[in-house]
């Protein structure tokens, strides 16, 4: 095992990951967050299967009104096709589309509705456009003049339903026919009145007969694709009707907006309880150890009070860090609620899957930034670090996502939900680190990463003066830590002089001027490029 590897703090960043994963996904998240299928966005998809997304749409489409076929019947468009088809058809030229063939004269023909009215009428996805059904319903691209035997036998099903169960409607049919049949030939003839049932009964089978060949010369692709066209173009009305429409951008911006007011809301308080969190962790146990040898009321009060002060001064610390955090979970609140959105366009999302979309944008949307900006200015090899990272903080919660989800209808016994989130929060933790040891500290993703940082031209330096830096920052703490004896006045006259400087020279003189009288001996001649090189070369090696 690598030093980086043995030193690198596996238990704390676990503590921080469980902690932060409790407050923020298992936790404010069901608080803040009422996840349900189909999200929060009426689709067309969604309103078909009964998925509502909004109570005022489901009441609208409950209050729609009954069918009138009258109206549907009665329309101009479908009495002016019926007028042409029956001049077509006097002249034999009606094509009837569900057979593939041309209509005799002597057939008894209807005008059918391909997507049946009672359909149009009760379609969910049309109420949502607020579309006339009526006048969807006689559109010339759902109007199919056919045999009156297949209109009437159709009646209201759409054409899939009735072409399945066409063959056992043949064979109904053929069982009737062969009982008149039957019963035909037993028919005695003897008298008039006798005569006169058989021909009747005749006539009943002839029809029947008749029936029974309209019903075979269905073409049953033709029919089909007949109903394909029909219905390609009647979604497609309603479909630019409603998502281009105002009523579906007002939805979708609304629950974009509050979802990313909430995400932001949960990532700083999230962040906030778990500086409490963190803060109490470090007190509780010195305080309690200090009772233990003494108990003191006034002393207690008064470590209370300091916890607080602390709690307080690690939030003020960190105070951009909450807005930063605030910002960043706003822009993912808004993108994963958008993303849902066209899901639910084309395939319902359940619970579950909502949730993990919102993780994963949160993640991501770090990811992005970093990418981006690179507000911490790393060095190539370092952010690729960085972005992985942050990428195996989307994969861990993910995991642990689909974890609580598959245990929580397990844990149906009391604090079953508390015992699942736990659970689900471990295993974010555990998944977390285990993809950023792959990542980052597994031998395969070493070499990558030595691989990628030999590319890199004096990576090598580089880092050694970032190495040397971060020396000097902590010597120059020390220093601030130290007291000089300086008179107030010398050093407000010095601070006075530096800021007069113009340019780098006047800087340099004045320094010189200060370090010769305060007697500060330093390791390099002042002013000589060479010597301060030759110093800093030292610190490297």
């Amino acid at each position: 095992m690598s030093t980086a590897v043995a030193n690198y703090p596996w238990a704390e960043e676990l503590e921080k990951t469980v902690v932060n994963s409790l407050v923020t996904t298992f936790g404010l998240d069901f608080l803040l967050f009422k996840d349900k299928v189909g999200g929060d966005v009426d689709t067309v998809h969604n309103v078909r299967q009964g998925i509502w997304g909004t109570e005022k749409e489901q009441q609208a489409y409950e209050q729609r009104g009954a069918y009138d076929g009258t109206a549907y019947h009665t329309h101009p468009n479908y009495i002016s096709t019926g007028k042409k088809d029956k001049a077509l058809h006097q002249t034999g030229q009606l094509n009837d589309a569900y057979r593939g063939q041309v209509m005799a004269m002597d057939e008894q023909r209807n005008l059918d509705h391909i997507i049946s009215a009672k359909e149009i009428h009760d379609d969910a996805g049309r109420v949502l456009a607020e579309l006339d059904g009526v006048e969807l319903a006689n559109q010339g691209s759902n109007l199919q003049t056919t045999l009156e035997t297949i209109n009437k036998s159709k009646k209201q099903s759409p054409i899939d339903d009735y072409l399945k169960n066409l063959p056992r409607l043949v064979e109904g049919h053929e069982k009737d026919l062969a009982r008149k049949q039957e019963k035909l030939r037993n028919l005695p003839r003897e008298t008039p009145e006798q005569r006169h049932k058989a021909e009747a009964l005749e006539e009943k089978v002839r029809k029947a007969q008749k029936k029974i060949e309209g019903l075979k010369s269905i073409d049953a692709e033709a029919m089909r694709k007949k109903d394909q066209q029909a219905r390609k173009k009647y979604d497609g009305a309603i479909d630019r009707a409603y998502y281009g429409g105002s009523k579906f951008m007002q939805q979708t911006g609304f629950a974009a907006g509050l979802s990313g007011f909430k995400m932001g809301t949960r990532q700083m308080l999230g962040l906030v309880m778990a500086e409490v969190w963190f803060e109490l962790r470090a007190q509780v146990p010195i305080i309690l150890d200090t009772l233990k040898r003494q108990f003191s009321f006034e002393k207690f009060v008064e470590d209370i009070q300091s916890t607080f002060r602390g709690i307080w001064r690690r939030i003020r610390l960190r105070f951009k860090d909450f807005l930063t955090s605030f910002k960043d979970g706003i822009f993912g609140g808004i993108v994963s609620s958008l993303t849902t959105t066209v899901f639910n366009i084309f395939a319902t999302t359940q619970k579950a899957t909502i949730k993990i979309i919102r993780e994963i944008w949160g993640q991501l949307c770090k990811a992005f930034k970093l990418v981006f900006f690179n507000p911490e200015k790393l060095g190539f090899a370092d952010l690729c670090k960085a972005v992985m990272g942050v990428l195996s903080a989307a994969a861990g919660v993910t995991v642990g996502s689909i974890a609580h989800a598959q245990l929580l209808p397990l844990c149906s016994f009391p604090f079953g939900a508390e015992l699942a989130s736990f659970v689900g929060a471990l295993v974010t933790g555990l998944a977390t680190l285990g993809f950023t040891y792959v990542l980052l500290h597994g031998s395969v993703a070493q070499r990558a990463w030595a691989y990628l940082e030999s590319m890199m031209p004096h990576a090598d330096t580089v880092k050694k003066y970032q190495a040397i830096n971060a020396e000097l920052d902590g010597y120059l703490t020390e220093l601030a830590r130290q007291e000089f004896n300086m008179d107030t006045d010398e050093l407000a006259a010095f601070s006075r002089d530096l800021s007069a400087c113009n340019d780098e020279m006047q800087r340099g003189l004045v320094l010189k001027d200060e370090i010769a009288r305060q007697g500060i001996e330093l390791p390099y001649e002042m002013g000589s490029a060479t010597s301060t090189r030759k110093w800093l070369a030292s610190l490297a090696k």
